[in-house]
Parts: C-alpha cells; structure tokens; sequence
C-alpha cells in the first residue's frame, strides 16, 4: 500500500501562515510547566521504587517509620510514575502535536498553566494521603477522592484548552496521530470519573469492585497511554525520518482496535466471577494482537531502508526503542491473558514486570525522546 501525501506529519509552515516558531512560542511556558512536572515527579518515583525494592529484599529497611512501609511507598511510586511522570508528559507532547498538526497557536496557554499546577498539586496531595495511609486500596486508582477532584479540575483545564487549539485548526485533514490524541483526551475523564463515582464515592458491592477496577486499569495502560504512545510514534517517526507515514489504513486499523480490544482486557481467568466475563477478556487480549501487528507493518514499512538515520538520530533512537517497549509489552500481556501461561504467570513479578515495561519502556521512552 503506498502512502499518500496526507500520511506525512505536515509542518504548520506548509498549510497557515503561522510560522513554527510562532506555534512552539505559544506552547512554551504550558509545555515547561508540564515537562518540568514531569520530570521532577519521575524522579521522585524513581527514589520511592528504589526504597520499596530494597524494603521488599530487607524488611528492617526504615522499619520504624509508618509513612515508609513497603505497602505504602510502593504504590506512591507507581501513582507518582503514572499520574506525575507519565500522564504529563504525555500531555505535553500531545498539546504541541495538536498545536503543530493543527496549524494553530496554543489556545488559552495561561489556562493549561493553571491546570497543570492543579494537577501537580493533585498528585502532591495524593502522593502524602497514600503516604499517611489514606489509599483507597485499588491499584491505579489509590489516591484518595480530595486528591482527585483536584487531578479532573487540572486535567479538565488542559483538555479544554487542547479542545479550542484544534477548533482553531487551520489545517483542516486529521493526521492519524489526532486521531489517537483526541480519543484519549475524552477517555481519561470518562473512566476516572467513572471508576471515582463507583469505587470510591458510592463504592459498589461485591465482586463488581474487582472488575470495575480492572477496567478502570486496562482502560487507563492498555487505551489511554497506547493511545497516547502511538500518536508520538506515528507522528515523530515519519518526521523525523523525512519519510511519510507508510499507511493511513493500517494506522485507522490500530486506533479502532485499541479502542474496541484494550478496554475489554485485564480480568485474569482464574478471578472470581461468572465464567463469561474472564473468557470475553481473554479474547479482547487475543483480538489485540491484530492492532500490534498492523502497528509493526505500518513502523516496519515506514522506516524500511532508513534503519542508518535511526542510529545516527539520539531523538529517534529513543522513540524506536519505546517502540520495541510497546510491543513487548503487548505479546507480555497476550501471555498473561491466555489461560495455559496465566496460570504459571499471575502470581509472579511478570505482570508488575509488563506494567513497568509499558510505562517506563513505552511511554517514557518515546515522550523523552
């Protein structure tokens, strides 16, 4: 299939009158702010994980402090990665993508300021209730429903902003990699407030707490940040190459299956409920595989014959290996789905393993890059 012109990442200068350096200006102050964020709370997570890794191994490791206990800094580390480090830089990048695509200045940029404080501030106070003991016990949702109030205000902020930015497009045709963007930009904040309003401000009963939260994370690792991750993919990649993007087709085959498979994986067979729900689950995981490998066809075509400007561009050398990341982590988590393999695999360090390889690995990596 060969590309079309509309399967290159289109420079603002080709299609407005907004120069480049008039559209990076405009994302300045926004992006320092949550880039900076960012960093610093992945640094934080870094030294949390390292002390939960040595507590795990020396339980006498700061045994008389509670705030450092191993159940407490353990999940303030991930929460940290996942909220502070990974989600802002995710947004980051995807407000200068929405504002370079697009053609148009950052629309509201005080605005974005002001949410990404609120959700700084969010996380800071979610980080120290998770600390004092005050988690909600679910994982990829422990912070406390003050903290989150605080996290859906900053983030709402933001995605009204990157809303107007794209209103105010001046190039009108969608790139693949808006496509991806603008999904996730509405799916955080109908999960989260959905999984807040079920889990922890009228909790449920029963066995549906257990799938409700194991939608709530599939929904949050397996579409939000692979939406997120692929956008920066399928946008750096062909920039950065000078090569247009192999396939708008096989790019729409891997949005629509990430978001019709992600949301429906996570719910390990052996869990507790009727038999239906673990096997559709396990489906979903399988089913996953067709957006991967339309995602490898579509990498691996792009880049053919430019393998020499991956190694010479340290930019790209980090994008391409997020990618090898992202693909790992998928066939990891195919392998934890099905049945014959979960069995030997749900009780280990292999999925914590696959969640760490998703986010540092995938995520991380290519934001950084």
């Amino acid at each position: 299939m060969n590309a079309s012109p509309a399967s290159a990442p289109l420079n603002a200068t080709d299609r407005a009158s907004v120069t480049t350096a008039e559209l990076d200006a405009s994302c300045r102050w926004p992006l320092m702010t949550l880039l900076g964020g960012a960093a610093i709370w992945l640094l934080v997570s870094s030294v949390f994980a390292l002390i939960a890794s040595i507590k795990f191994h020396g339980p006498g490791f700061l045994a008389d402090h509670a705030w450092l206990t191993y159940g407490r800094v353990r999940p303030a580390a991930w929460n940290a990665l996942i909220y502070g480090g990974a989600m802002q830089a995710g947004l980051a990048v995807a407000l200068w993508m929405l504002s370079r695509l697009g053609g148009a200045k950052l629309s509201q940029p005080m605005l974005v300021v002001a949410g990404a404080k609120l959700w700084n501030l969010g996380v800071l106070v979610g980080m120290l209730a998770i600390l004092a003991g005050e988690s909600t016990g679910f994982e990829w949702l422990e912070f406390p429903r003050y903290a989150s109030v605080l996290l859906f205000l900053g983030y709402a902020l933001i995605g009204v902003a990157a809303l107007a930015t794209t209103h105010r497009r001046t190039v009108r045709e969608f790139y693949p990699s808006q496509w991806f963007l603008l999904a996730a930009l509405f799916w955080f904040p109908w999960i989260y407030s959905t999984a807040n309003l079920l889990l922890v401000a009228r909790p449920v009963h029963g066995v549906a707490q257990a799938v409700i939260a194991w939608w709530y994370a599939a929904n949050l690792h397996g579409v939000w940040f692979v939406l997120v991750g692929l956008a920066m993919i399928f946008y750096f990649v062909p920039k950065l190459i000078e090569r247009p993007l192999h396939s708008r087709y096989l790019a729409l085959v891997t949005f629509w299956g990430v978001v019709l498979f992600g949301s429906w994986s996570g719910i390990p067979d052996s869990a507790p409920l009727p038999a239906w729900i673990p096997t559709l689950s396990t489906v979903a995981a399988m089913m996953a595989l067709v957006p991967l490998l339309a995602t490898f066809l579509n990498y691996r075509r792009t880049v053919k014959g430019r393998c020499s400007v991956i190694w010479a561009d340290p930019a790209i050398r980090f994008v391409g290996l997020g990618f090898v990341a992202y693909f790992l982590s998928a066939l990891m988590d195919t392998a934890e789905a099905v049945p014959a393999t979960g069995h030997l695999l749900q009780f280990t360090w292999f999925m914590p393993a696959q969640h760490h390889l998703a986010i540092y690995g995938f995520v991380v990596m290519v934001a950084t890059g």
